[in-house]
């Protein structure tokens, strides 16, 4: 007889979601709450769950979404409820074990539930989401009638509620929103009665003004009205009646304005920023005033600067502040209002434009004014400070105000000479410093070198007068005169000795056959010895001779040999003589 053997499942066989009166053997695979599970018991058995261990293995987790948590649902491990915007996701099979109870239920994700405005009789749980005076408040411990913001909430969002306008009798709670005076309040403290800005209870959330029109004396203004006075925009900052802008206690200006009232006139009524002319300039009212004339600092700000042009001064007149007159060709500003005070008194003038007034020349009994311009001697002044008969160039009374020369020909000893006159003398020309007579160039106390000339005077003679820049010739050079002098009879002493004389133009000069006690001069050319061997020599120094013989020790030190006995004759030595220059 054959025997069976029953080997069992050889491999899983998926038998759908867990029956609890289905009957399951080994290897048999449900799903559960999610989950996949295997049979593993070797006893076929009904009625066991797979949260047993002895009879079931996990074999995939996962997870079944169940919808909004109900008490009546069975859940088991995997099974995903929603309760007040969470999920959770049970650990054991479970009825109505309300989430978050640990024993059944983990958080999953969480969520939010919005139960709308808050009630004091609603069960709230956590992360019910409320509102509350415009804001919304999370819960975070499940409660009944514990008010937003308590222990129990968090601020979730802030939010306000707009009121509208403030009311003296409407019950405020914190972040309402109310309008007074054209400014927005948020409540900071519930209240009824608080007027804002009371600190206490409220808070400004955005400025707002409200424009009530020209300034009444009889209105009740609160802060942030906005008036107009005077052209002059003005904000309340104290709510107030009958105190009128620029009344600094209850006023600031919110925009500034102004009202011109033309010509200043003493019988009007001046308010805060109207703007009045005086004298062709512009004056801003600071404080209101009647016959209180501009520039009073007191009442009165120059708003911008103007001139009046009155031209000539004259005795009689009444001048104000920046009337402009003319005085000798200058113009001036009055400073400060006078009559009679005369240009250029500092006390009441300043120069405007500066003017001048051409005279002609000057003359003695002239009454000269400030600014008149003079001629003397070519010379132009200009008048420092009235005057008559101080004649220029008197430091005290004139300034030069152009130089000018007037040229008087060769110099005169008997001639009266003025600043700047011109005149000739020893072939340089000299302008007089000084007003003076009978001084001869070059004085430098009256005298000054204008143009450096020469004069030719010729052979240089003793006993004649010579003067500076005048040339002469002397054995054979040139020589320009350094100081007025009447010649000596020696050229020498007044050349070297006496310094008199510059060499103007050098050369060679042959002066014959060598000579004792004879005044020689740089390159004149001597001869010694008889033909036809005659010597030629050349002078090296200014110097009187001082030997009978060149070669003495006492002279052969002032002459350089050139050629030594190669002259036949002194004619030869004239014939020859443009190897060393130009000889008589």
């Amino acid at each position: 007889m054959s025997t069976v053997i029953d080997l069992g499942k050889l491999r899983f066989l998926f038998r759908g979601d867990y029956n609890n009166g289905t009957s399951y053997e080994l290897n048999d695979v449900v799903t559960y709450g999610g989950n996949s599970y295997t049979y593993i018991n070797v006893t076929a058995g009904a009625g066991t769950n797979p949260d047993s261990t002895s009879h079931w293995s996990l074999m995939t987790r996962g997870i079944t979404l169940r919808g909004d948590w109900d008490a009546a649902t069975q859940y088991v491990a995997g099974d995903i409820a929603k309760l007040n915007g969470i999920h959770y996701k049970c650990k054991a099979t479970t009825t109505n074990n309300i989430p978050p109870n640990s024993t059944y239920w983990e958080e999953f994700i969480q969520g939010f539930n919005y139960t709308g405005n808050w009630s004091s009789v609603t069960q709230y749980r956590k992360n019910d989401i409320a509102i509350q005076n415009g804001v919304n408040y999370i819960c975070v411990t499940a409660h009944v009638n514990q008010d937003p913001p308590g222990a129990n909430w968090n601020e979730f969002a802030m939010g306000y509620s707009d009121r509208g306008a403030w009311n003296n009798s409407t019950d405020y709670e914190v972040n309402d929103l109310v309008s007074l005076s054209g400014i927005i309040y948020k409540c900071k403290a519930d209240n009824v009665g608080q007027e804002p800005p009371n600190g206490t209870y409220w808070d400004q959330f955005s400025i707002g003004f409200v424009y009530t029109g020209a300034y009444n004396n009889a209105t009740a203004y609160k802060i942030n009205d906005i008036v107009l006075n005077s052209s002059v925009t003005y904000r309340c900052t104290q709510a107030s009646t009958g105190n009128e802008p620029p009344n600094a206690t209850y006023w600031d200006a919110f925009a500034s304005g102004f009202e011109y009232k033309g010509d200043w006139d003493a019988s009007t009524a001046y308010k805060l920023n109207d703007i009045a002319s005086v004298n062709g300039v512009h004056y801003r009212c600071k404080v209101a005033n009647t016959n209180s004339e501009p520039p009073d600092a007191t009442d009165w700000e120059q708003f911008n600067e103007g001139y009046k042009t009155l031209t000539d001064w004259a005795n009689g007149t009444a001048y104000k502040l920046n009337d402009i007159v003319t005085v000798n060709g200058v113009r001036y500003r009055c400073k400060a209002a006078n009559s009679g005070n005369e240009p250029p008194n500092a006390t009441y003038w300043e120069e405007f434009i500066q003017g001048f007034k051409y005279i002609g020349a000057w003359d003695s009994t002239t009454a000269y004014k400030f600014n008149d311009i003079v001629s003397v001697n070519g010379v132009h002044y200009r008048c420092k400070v009235a005057n008559t008969n101080s004649e220029p160039p008197n430091a005290t009374n004139w300034e030069q105000f152009a130089e000018g020369y007037a040229h008087k020909g060769e110099w005169a000893v008997g001639t009266n000479y003025k600043l700047n006159d011109i005149v000739k003398h020893g072939g340089g020309q000299y302008r007089a410093k000084v007003a003076n007579v009978g001084q001869e160039p070059p004085s430098t106390t009256e005298w000054e070198l204008f143009t450096d000339g020469l004069l030719w005077k010729g052979t240089w003679t003793a006993g004649d007068p010579y003067n500076v820049h005048e040339v002469v010739i002397h054995q054979g050079q040139q020589y320009k005169c350094l100081l007025d002098n009447t010649a000596s009879s020696s050229f020498l002493t007044d050349f070297v000795t006496d310094s008199k004389w510059e060499r103007f133009a050098t050369g060679t000069f042959y002066r014959g056959g060598y000579a004792d006690a004879t005044e020689y001069f740089k390159n004149d050319l001597v001869t010694t010895g008889t033909a036809p061997n005659l010597n030629l020599y050349i002078n090296v120094a200014d110097h009187l001779s001082n030997g009978s013989n060149i070669t003495d020790a006492t002279e052969i030190g002032n002459w350089m040999v050139l050629i030594s006995g190669q002259w036949q004759t002194t004619a030869n030595v004239s014939l020859q003589s443009f190897f060393y220059g130009t000889m008589n």
